[in-house]
């Protein structure tokens, strides 16, 4: 009796091998980076700028790599260089973020990759400025972007200089792009008080502006 059969080499098919990946270009001295201010606090633009060594009129590319840097480094924008081969990139990263810059023709010029940190927007207000003393006063504020549940430190300014924390809430709800948080505090003596929030992994610790009660 006749059998047919696929004949297959060495009895098992091969599995395709992938092509290898090229190299990768590492960072070179020829073309720097840095950001202005960093770390910048959320909502607010930064600098993002550099000089290509006998760079002039050559187009550079910003990429970007935000937290929590899993992605990748993905194409942000692109800016040509001046005549001195300076060049410069203005964003508002909505997270920390990881940038580099690379020149975009052949052979690729790359910098070293630069951390750019986004601090917590912390807002504080007093609801007496001038209380008598020993009265209680309402400590409230918000922070952007919504860090819901986190602790939130009430700080006054030390005699001898630095802050020391007096007192902690919690951060509330209120709504998907900030939340708020509210403490009443009793004032003995004239201070100095600020707040505090630490930060997590996408954004940096945040700081109100200070605010005096003066008794």
């Amino acid at each position: 009796m006749l059998v047919g059969a696929l004949a297959v080499s060495g009895g098992v098919a091969s599995a395709q091998k992938k092509p290898p990946k090229g190299p990768k270009t590492p960072a070179s001295a020829d073309l720097t980076v840095a950001a202005k201010p960093n770390p910048v606090v959320f909502g607010k633009s930064t600098v993002i700028s550099g000089k290509l060594k006998n760079g002039g009129g050559q187009v550079v590319v910003l990429e970007e790599n935000p937290h929590p840097y899993t992605g990748g480094f993905k194409p942000a924008r692109t800016a040509t260089t001046a005549s001195n081969g300076d060049y410069s990139f203005t964003v508002v990263p909505k997270l920390n973020t990881r940038y580099r810059v690379s020149t975009q023709a052949a052979p690729v010029t790359r910098s070293a990759e630069l951390l750019v940190q986004v601090q917590i927007r912390v807002s504080l207000r007093l609801s007496d400025s001038t209380p008598r003393t020993g009265s209680r006063v309402r400590f409230s504020g918000g922070a952007a972007p919504a860090h819901d549940g986190r602790t939130v430190e009430i700080q006054r300014l030390r005699r001898g200089g630095g802050y020391g924390t007096i007192a902690r809430t919690k951060l509330r709800d209120a709504g998907t792009t900030r939340s708020k948080y509210s403490r009443r505090i009793r004032i003995s003596r004239t201070g100095t008080f600020r707040v505090r929030i630490q930060g997590d992994g996408d954004h940096s610790t945040g700081f109100s502006s200070p605010r005096t009660a003066r008794l």
